[in-house]
């Protein structure tokens, strides 16, 4: 069965102003999509998948490659399909799979040539990102020093059976070779890799074999960005994992380095739920080896943790890997110290995993620009992804679209696109008020949607968020709408 010529059509909504149209999505994308399967009439349980499409620019795509994992096995797929894109750069897509089968998904336009995805089935709820890829990288070998970060899960077993990793991977024509930190079943190793890398086909995809050096074998597929940034899949039997490589800026790094606000924002599993630990927060580190100050959130199990200061000191070696230990404190009582391993990529970002026993966590750092910051800080309209589940039923929710914030104290979700469980919509929000503080902490209330919502800015452009209210686990980020 082919669907090549089917068009798709968005219901307008009222309000809904702005310059995009199909022309905003034109190029080659590669994208990673993860989330859950719930259709009695086919496999259920987890599944991730990636791949790539090429849009025309006019509401078609015109030809791609789907890669989806679930039940263990691989399957890959010829995509073609279309899209359509409202004035305010929110949209659906359909994607049609050469084997008879068509997805839907819910789109936006964020910056940085970048599209939030939701899956809009009624048999699925997932989320991801496609970015647009740079094409001259294709034909060239990959090679240099790139720092990564991967998750792996196994369905229905939680962090016993969940894997992060962060290091570096050093590719050099068909070999790779490197270091790596990694939780795997409960505990924490520093090991060595290698391995044999074959070259991107014309779509920019690639794949890679590891062996640490105690015994564990991987395979990757890899999917070109651009010449700096990969995407990974992983195709081993059982696990679920994805990732993303960045090459790393020529060291020797320092303490230095590592200097003042950086922001983060991690997830990962507990040993009670995949998907069970979601955090966020900024840290101010004097690049003397200190932090000095800062403050994190975090929903661990719907147990929220709110608001707590940090402190604490790091280690930065000279190929870029640093130690830290954070000490959070809340409401005057120590926590319990949380110890993290890093990769620098370059002064301004690394990646990084959680070493705490139970969990299973992984994520990034960005070095903050633009603070201090304030309720004016953020005015217009930004693109925005949030995904996970809560204490409704169905627990699956995921939304995208578009949400205002008034540079004072009002935002507002002008529209947006819904999935709980299979239940879908298209929708707005009377919204609510937030406010900002000086590190960028934004706290706000959503009509219908949340109590406690906190994101903390990268920038006035962009955020990561998470959700506060007791019994959830959600996430995402924030990003300020592209120009047209």
């Amino acid at each position: 069965m082919s669907c090549s010529n089917t068009t798709v059509t968005i219901p307008s909504q009222p309000g809904v102003t702005g310059d995009f149209s199909n022309a905003s999505l034109k190029g080659n994308y590669t994208y990673l999509l993860g989330g859950n399967s719930f259709n009695s009439s086919s496999v259920n349980g987890n599944y991730e998948r990636a791949g790539i499409f090429v849009a025309d620019g006019n509401g078609k795509l015109t030809s791609g490659m789907d890669d989806f994992i679930q039940g263990g096995v691989l399957s890959s797929n010829n995509i073609t399909g279309s899209y359509a894109i409202a004035a305010d750069g929110t949209g659906l897509m359909t994607v049609n799979i050469s084997t008879g089968q068509q997805l839907q998904w819910a789109i936006t336009v964020a910056p940085n040539s970048r599209v939030y995805l939701i899956d809009f089935d009624p048999t699925s709820s997932g989320s991801g990102q496609a970015t647009q890829q740079d094409t001259s990288a294709f034909s060239k070998p990959l090679g240099g020093t790139f720092v990564f970060r991967l998750h792996a899960y196994q369905p229905n077993i939680p962090s016993q059976g969940s894997v992060s990793a962060v290091g570096n991977f050093v590719f050099n024509h068909s070999s790779v070779s490197g270091n790596e930190d990694v939780v795997r079943l409960g505990t924490f190793r520093s090991l060595t890799l290698s391995g044999t890398l074959t070259a991107a086909d014309k779509s920019g995809r690639g794949t890679f074999d590891l062996k640490d050096n105690a015994g564990f074998e991987t395979t990757y597929l890899y999917y070109f960005v651009d010449s700096q940034t990969l995407n990974l899949l992983e195709t081993d039997f059982g696990h679920l994992g994805t990732g993303t490589a960045i090459a790393q800026q020529r060291g020797p790094f320092s303490n230095g380095s590592l200097k003042d606000g950086f922001t983060f924002r991690s997830f990962g599993d507990t040993l009670n739920h995949i998907d069970g630990i979601n955090s966020a927060g900024v840290l101010i580190s004097d690049g003397e080896g200190h932090i000095t100050g800062g403050g994190c959130d975090s929903n661990q199990d719907g147990v929220p943790l709110q608001n707590a200061s940090l402190t604490g000191n790091y280690q930065v070696e000279a190929d870029g890997r640093v130690t830290l230990t954070l000490n959070p404190v809340l409401q005057s009582q120590n926590l319990n110290p949380i110890q993290d391993v890093a990769w620098m990529i370059d002064s301004s970002r690394t990646l990084f995993l959680v070493n705490v026993s139970g969990l299973a966590e992984d994520g990034r750092m960005l070095q903050q620009q633009g603070g201090p910051f304030s309720a004016s800080s953020l005015n217009g309209k930004y693109s925005f992804l949030m995904f996970g589940y809560d204490q409704q039923n169905p627990i699956e929710i995921d939304r995208t679209g578009a949400m205002t914030f008034d540079g004072s104290s009002t935002v507002k979700l002008s529209n947006y696109f819904v999935n709980r469980g299979g239940s879908r919509d298209q929708t707005q929000s009377s919204g609510g008020t937030y406010t900002i503080s000086a590190d960028g902490r934004l706290s706000a209330s959503i009509s219908g949607i949340t109590k406690a919502l906190v994101v903390y800015l990268n920038s006035s452009d962009s955020g990561d968020l998470i959700l506060g209210d007791k019994g959830d686990e959600l996430s995402g980020t924030i990003a300020k709408a592209p120009t047209p």
